[in-house]
Protein backbone atom coordinates (compact mmCIF):
# COMPACT_ATOMS: atom_id res chain seq x y z
CA UNK A 1 0.00 0.00 0.00
CA UNK A 2 1.33 3.44 -0.88
CA UNK A 3 0.28 6.45 1.17
CA UNK A 4 -0.20 9.62 -0.78
CA UNK A 5 -0.80 12.73 1.20
CA UNK A 6 -0.71 16.25 -0.02
CA UNK A 7 -0.16 18.49 2.96
CA UNK A 8 -1.02 22.09 2.15
CA UNK A 9 -2.28 24.33 4.90
CA UNK A 10 -1.45 27.78 3.59
CA UNK A 11 -0.99 29.10 0.05
CA UNK A 12 2.52 30.44 0.71
CA UNK A 13 3.79 27.10 2.05
CA UNK A 14 5.42 25.10 -0.70
CA UNK A 15 7.90 22.94 1.23
CA UNK A 16 6.12 19.79 2.46
CA UNK A 17 8.08 19.67 5.74
CA UNK A 18 7.20 23.28 6.51
CA UNK A 19 3.54 22.55 5.76
CA UNK A 20 3.62 19.58 8.12
CA UNK A 21 5.23 21.65 10.87
CA UNK A 22 2.60 24.34 10.34
CA UNK A 23 -0.15 21.77 10.73
CA UNK A 24 1.56 20.39 13.85
CA UNK A 25 1.88 23.77 15.60
CA UNK A 26 -1.64 24.90 14.67
CA UNK A 27 -3.60 21.67 15.29
CA UNK A 28 -1.15 20.04 17.76
CA UNK A 29 -1.49 16.78 15.83
CA UNK A 30 -0.13 14.85 12.85
CA UNK A 31 -1.70 11.62 11.64
CA UNK A 32 0.37 8.52 10.78
CA UNK A 33 0.88 9.30 7.06
CA UNK A 34 1.87 12.87 7.94
CA UNK A 35 4.35 11.61 10.54
CA UNK A 36 5.85 9.32 7.91
CA UNK A 37 6.16 12.24 5.49
CA UNK A 38 7.84 14.29 8.25
CA UNK A 39 10.56 11.64 8.25
CA UNK A 40 11.59 11.80 11.91
CA UNK A 41 10.27 11.81 15.45
CA UNK A 42 11.59 15.29 16.11
CA UNK A 43 11.70 18.76 14.60
CA UNK A 44 14.21 21.50 15.26
CA UNK A 45 13.23 24.43 17.40
CA UNK A 46 14.47 26.64 14.56
CA UNK A 47 11.90 25.10 12.17
CA UNK A 48 9.11 25.48 14.73
CA UNK A 49 10.10 29.07 15.55
CA UNK A 50 10.16 30.03 11.86
CA UNK A 51 6.59 28.77 11.37
CA UNK A 52 5.32 30.45 14.55
CA UNK A 53 6.96 33.75 13.54
CA UNK A 54 5.52 33.60 10.03
CA UNK A 55 1.99 32.94 11.31
CA UNK A 56 2.31 35.62 14.01
CA UNK A 57 3.49 38.16 11.42
CA UNK A 58 0.58 37.24 9.17
CA UNK A 59 -2.22 37.10 11.75
CA UNK A 60 -0.85 39.26 14.62
CA UNK A 61 -1.78 36.41 16.97
CA UNK A 62 -0.58 32.84 17.51
CA UNK A 63 -2.19 30.34 17.67
CA UNK A 64 -4.65 31.68 15.11
CA UNK A 65 -7.72 30.78 17.22
CA UNK A 66 -6.44 32.46 20.40
CA UNK A 67 -7.85 35.64 21.86
CA UNK A 68 -8.06 37.41 25.19
CA UNK A 69 -11.05 36.40 27.25
CA UNK A 70 -14.24 38.44 26.98
CA UNK A 71 -17.19 38.10 29.33
CA UNK A 72 -19.74 35.57 28.15
CA UNK A 73 -17.31 33.71 25.86
CA UNK A 74 -15.30 30.55 26.54
CA UNK A 75 -11.77 31.15 27.80
CA UNK A 76 -8.94 30.25 25.43
CA UNK A 77 -6.82 27.98 27.64
CA UNK A 78 -3.04 28.22 27.53
CA UNK A 79 -0.54 30.74 26.26
CA UNK A 80 -0.72 32.81 23.10
CA UNK A 81 1.24 35.56 21.41
CA UNK A 82 -0.11 38.92 20.23
CA UNK A 83 1.84 41.40 18.15
CA UNK A 84 1.19 45.00 19.12
CA UNK A 85 1.25 48.02 16.83
CA UNK A 86 4.46 49.29 18.48
CA UNK A 87 6.30 46.10 17.43
CA UNK A 88 6.40 44.57 20.90
CA UNK A 89 4.89 41.15 21.50
CA UNK A 90 2.75 40.09 24.43
CA UNK A 91 2.59 36.52 25.67
CA UNK A 92 -0.62 35.93 27.58
CA UNK A 93 -1.66 32.84 29.52
CA UNK A 94 -5.23 32.19 30.53
CA UNK A 95 -7.22 29.49 32.24
CA UNK A 96 -10.87 29.11 33.09
CA UNK A 97 -12.54 27.94 36.27
CA UNK A 98 -12.82 24.13 36.34
CA UNK A 99 -16.60 24.00 36.05
CA UNK A 100 -17.10 27.35 34.32
CA UNK A 101 -15.32 27.40 30.93
CA UNK A 102 -16.75 30.86 30.24
CA UNK A 103 -15.31 32.38 33.43
CA UNK A 104 -11.71 33.55 33.66
CA UNK A 105 -9.83 32.11 36.65
CA UNK A 106 -6.37 33.46 35.90
CA UNK A 107 -4.63 35.57 33.30
CA UNK A 108 -0.98 36.60 33.13
CA UNK A 109 0.72 38.73 30.47
CA UNK A 110 4.42 39.11 29.70
CA UNK A 111 5.85 41.90 27.56
CA UNK A 112 8.60 40.90 25.15
CA UNK A 113 10.82 43.43 23.44
CA UNK A 114 11.16 41.48 20.22
CA UNK A 115 9.63 38.68 18.23
CA UNK A 116 12.48 36.20 18.77
CA UNK A 117 12.32 36.55 22.55
CA UNK A 118 8.55 36.07 22.54
CA UNK A 119 8.64 32.99 20.31
CA UNK A 120 11.43 31.39 22.38
CA UNK A 121 9.48 31.99 25.59
CA UNK A 122 6.27 30.63 24.05
CA UNK A 123 7.91 27.44 22.73
CA UNK A 124 9.60 26.74 26.09
CA UNK A 125 6.37 27.34 27.97
CA UNK A 126 3.94 25.46 25.73
CA UNK A 127 6.02 22.75 24.07
CA UNK A 128 8.96 21.91 26.34
CA UNK A 129 7.87 18.25 26.19
CA UNK A 130 7.21 18.31 22.44
CA UNK A 131 3.98 18.35 20.49
CA UNK A 132 1.84 15.22 20.12
CA UNK A 133 4.80 12.92 20.83
CA UNK A 134 7.10 14.77 18.42
CA UNK A 135 10.06 16.21 20.29
CA UNK A 136 11.55 19.60 19.60
CA UNK A 137 15.33 19.66 19.48
CA UNK A 138 16.97 22.41 21.55
CA UNK A 139 18.10 25.80 20.33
Amino acid sequence: MIWRCHAKYHDDVTIPREALIEKLVVTLHLNVPERQMLGSDDVSVTEVAAVVKRLLERDNVFPPNAKPWQAGEPVFEGFFLRKRADGKVQMTGQRSRPIRPDELAQQVTYECDDLDQAVRRFIRREWSDGIDGISISPW
